[in-house]
Formats: structure tokens, sequence, C-alpha cells
């Protein structure tokens, strides 16, 4: 494989470790292969020993391989698999496949409703509603920003540390009300400066734009969220019979 040597170019280390990263996040490489060896991947790629090393040692670090003595370099990344096939909240979805959820940060304020809001919320343009922006991490690592705009009928806290954990299980607790039905919208969009920040990933990276109008028991539209998940780590799965 042929690396950029020209000046200006990007470390050759870092772009061996990008190489490889793509082949793990493409499935090239599955869950529990086995990486090329460093002397094999020196031959490769046709640089050092300390190249490869540093380059291995970048991958593991940011969570796609480890590394074992006697065993070599074992891919242990696996992107994070979602069935459409049940309401269920990002909290809860993690929770059943034992992976850590954390939140960097909540921000909820108060706006007036604008064209969009107010259609997909059911309500008249210029309306209260509340907004919220979370940053949720999984097992440490960034996976997706969350914007989502409520009723202001809800009478909700302002507290931002209320919305830290799952914001369905914050509205049962707070208002007895649960989510019945949702519809669905899912495109492929570029990150731009904020979503790139956020998700830390290169500006213009793909990532996974995912709609959600939710509905309660009487078929009252109770939440429109617009999120963004690392189109590197998340994939949805339908199976239909």
């Amino acid at each position: 494989m042929q690396l950029d040597h020209s000046k200006g170019a990007s470390p050759l280390y870092y772009q061996i470790k990008d190489i490889l990263k793509k082949s793990i996040e493409n499935e090239e490489y599955l869950k529990g292969d086995t990486l090329p060896s460093e002397l094999e991947l020196q031959e490769m790629f046709n640089v050092s020993r300390i190249t490869v090393r540093q380059a291995i040692n970048d991958l593991a670090n940011e969570g796609y391989v480890s590394r074992t003595r006697g065993k070599g370099t074992t891919v242990i990344f696996n992107k994070i698999e979602e069935p459409l096939t049940r309401i269920m909240s990002f909290t809860e979805e993690m929770r059943i496949r034992g992976l850590e959820v954390s939140t960097k940060f909540a921000k909820i304020n108060i706006v007036e409703s604008n064209k969009i809001i107010a259609k997909n919320l059911n309500i008249l343009e210029g309306q209260e509603v509340y907004k919220i922006e979370r940053l949720r991490y999984v097992n440490g690592q960034p996976m997706v920003f969350f914007i989502t705009y409520l009723s202001k009928n809800l009478n909700l806290p302002l507290a931002e540390d209320e919305y830290t954990g799952s914001l369905y299980e914050l509205l049962v607790k707070t208002n007895n009300i649960s989510i019945s039905k949702v519809r669905e919208y899912f495109e492929a969009v570029s990150t731009d400066e904020r979503l790139s920040e956020y998700l830390e990933v290169e500006l213009g990276s793909p990532a996974l734009k995912r709609t959600r109008i939710s509905f309660d028991s009487n078929g009252n539209n109770l939440e429109y969220s617009v999120c963004y998940y690392r189109a590197d780590k998340y994939r949805y799965m339908v199976e239909m019979e």
C-alpha cells in the first residue's frame, strides 16, 4: 500500500492508522479477527517498526483493537446495531447491550417554535417549547448529539442535571406520560463545524441523521427530535418477513 510521503502530508503512522481504521469500520476485519503482525505491516507499508507500533497504539487508544502479548493485535471494535423493532430510548438500548452511557453535556431552554417545530409538534407557530440539547457518550466515546423539542404544556424541570439520563424515563416521572408510537426518518449528512467538534470527527465526515416524531397513547404529538450519530460507530437494522 502506498503512503503519501509528500511535504505537508499527515505523519506516516497516522496514515497507517487511518487505513487500518477504515478497514475495520468497513468490516474487512471483524471483531475477534487478528490484524497482520508488526513485521507484516512494516513490509506492507515499507516503514519502521516504531511507525507501525505508534499506529497500532493509537488504534488501541481509540478502542478499535486490543494488544495481547503472544496473541497479537485483536479487533475489538463493533458498530452498535439498533434493531428497529420496538420503541426504546437510547439509554435503554445501550443498557441492554451492557454498554456504559454518559452525558457530556445537557442544556434546556424555552424557545419560540418555528414553522418546522410547530408542524411536528402539532402546535401553533410561535408557541413556546422546551429545547433540549444533549451530547451522549458510549463507553467514553462520543456517539450521538440530540436536539429535542417538547411542548411547554409538559411543565418540565429546568435543571440541566435532570437530563443526563433517559428522557423517556423523565417524562414518566414528571408527567406520567409515555411514548406509544413513533415516526422516524433516516438520512445521511455531512458534519458541520459544530457536529465535528461534538462527535470528535473530521469536518465533513458522514453522520446518520435520525428525525423522530413521538406520540402519546392518545395520539397527541409529544416529541420532535433530530439526532446525529457517528456513522463510523452506529447503524440500524431492519428485519422483515
